[in-house]
């Protein structure tokens, strides 16, 4: 006879709870929302029900990416389990997403008025992109295709970048925290200088992760600027919206954000042209102002110049008529002074009678006996006075 394990009711629930955790493991779960609520702002509890079965749902406040409300249809992701104390069977949510094109648009502009209340799609506070940036982070799958466009393009237009690669799920379970990390892992680094979220194209299902208001806040929050390549052109997400720059497809989000090297080299070529023409025009300019200033300068001179060359004429006919009276005069000043020299009155025949070296002038101041030396144009006569015969003679 086989023995019957007998289990206490916390036994026997810890054993059902560990055995729907292991045997079924991670399950996803469709159907339409009912009755959700949440408790203490942090426990939150809601139903999940078809047209035939319902089964409660439990989570954390924060662990919920995605606003719900009664009567969206979702998919959750969790694990079958039992509460201990009322033993009631429930899913251990871990992730939510909404499906059918109806929720998802009607979450969609929910929140999208909330986020613009808020100002979160400003244009004011969006901020221009480097012009040159040297580290670009990518927020992307690391297996998809854009980021194969984004590095190929990336590659086209301007060499010598560092892409700093941050891999995430585009979708499904855990999608948004992975996003929001990657984030704040770029932020992190000081070398970053543009963040490019992307992803190809997809349906409002397949783009829920960009939708959703912590990739929304994580976007707004980032002190690097943003080019958010979600999508398609026709695809418009809440990250886009948010985003510093929105870009139409992960490939015009790498055209946006580095210039092409040919365009630059264009631009740098017209930039020396028209430097070149600048200063040849302000060459030609000076060399204008220099003939000018130099014609000016020569008719202010010349008068100058012609008083001057009259001023020398009138010094000179001055100088000259000076010098030939002053030699005139000199002249005739000679001839007097050769015509009352001692010499010519000698020539004449008068003679000088000198006594003791003195001019005789007075016959009586010769005493008998005294020696006299007369002086005539020619020589000289000793003699000795014999007899004065005074005036009276």
């Amino acid at each position: 006879m086989v023995k019957t394990t007998v289990y206490t009711v916390s036994q026997f629930v810890g054993v059902v709870d560990e055995y729907l955790r292991e045997g079924l493991g991670t399950v996803v779960v469709r159907g339409e929302i009912a009755d959700f609520k949440v408790v203490r702002e942090r426990l939150v509890f809601f139903e999940l029900k078809d047209a035939e079965a319902r089964v409660g749902c439990f989570m954390m406040r924060w662990e919920l990416k995605t606003e719900l409300e009664d009567g969206m249809e979702v998919e959750v992701t969790g694990t079958p389990a039992l509460f201990k104390q009322s033993g009631r069977f429930h899913i251990r949510v871990i992730d939510v997403q909404l499906v059918g094109a109806g929720a998802l648009a009607a979450a969609f502009q929910k929140l999208k008025l909330k986020l613009e209340k808020e100002g979160l799609f400003s244009p004011e506070r969006k901020r221009a992109l480097p012009r040159f940036p040297e580290v670009i982070g990518l927020v992307t799958s690391k297996e998809g295709a854009a980021l194969t466009d984004l590095k190929r393009v990336l590659a086209n237009r301007w060499a010598g970048l560092r892409l700093v690669l941050a891999p995430v799920a585009v979708q499904g379970v855990g999608a948004v925290s992975q996003i929001v990390g990657a984030i704040g892992a770029l932020n992190a680094r000081p070398d970053v200088d543009a963040i490019i979220i992307a992803r190809g194209g997809g349906s409002l299902e397949d783009l829920q992760a960009f939708n959703t208001e912590d990739v929304a806040r994580a976007v707004f929050g980032s002190r690097v600027p943003v080019i958010s390549g979600v999508g398609h052109e026709r695809d418009v997400t809440i990250c886009d919206l948010v985003a510093d720059l929105r870009a139409a497809t992960p490939s015009n989000a790498a055209e946006l954000v580095v210039p092409d090297k040919r365009d630059v080299a264009i631009e740098i070529s017209g930039m020396v042209e028209s430097v070149s023409e600048m200063i040849a025009s302000r060459i030609a300019q000076l060399r204008n102002e220099t003939r000018h200033a130099v014609v000016v300068m020569e008719r202010q001179l010349a008068a100058p110049r012609t008083r001057l060359s009259v001023a020398q004429s009138r010094l000179f006919t001055v100088c000259a008529n000076w010098f030939t009276l002053r030699s005139t005069r000199a002249v005739h000043l000679e001839k007097m002074l050769t015509a009352y020299s001692p010499t010519a009155t000698l020539d004449r025949g008068y003679s000088i009678t000198k006594s003791n070296g003195k001019v005789l002038k007075d016959a009586d101041t010769a005493r008998d006996g005294s020696e006299l030396e007369t002086v005539l144009a020619k020589g000289k006569l000793r003699s000795i006075v014999r007899r004065n015969l005074g005036l009276g003679i």
